[in-house]
């Protein structure tokens, strides 16, 4: 017959330790979703920041020259006219 009043404490051991790794497995996957999200930040104001000031240099160049804008604007317009008609 088995004693089981000695392996007690050892499933009790056992239980701790699972216990414990389970909570440092939490606090693991916490920081790196914190971390994750920290960096996903940084880089969705990278993205915007980038689309602003590409944004600023494309109206500059519209106000520099509206004529030229206006005919490449048309000629782009044209060739998606004729592309589509073509189906």
């Amino acid at each position: 017959m088995t004693n089981f009043s000695t392996a007690r404490p050892n499933v009790q051991n056992v239980q701790d330790g699972v216990q414990r790794a389970v909570h440092d497995a939490g606090d693991v996957l916490r920081d790196k979703a914190a971390q994750a999200s920290e960096a996903l930040k940084e880089g969705t104001e990278r993205v915007q920041a980038e689309a602003g000031a590409m944004a600023r240099k494309a109206g500059e160049r519209v106000s520099e020259r509206p004529l030229t804008t206006l005919a490449a604007t048309l000629a782009v317009g044209a060739i998606a006219g004729y592309l589509i008609g073509r189906r």
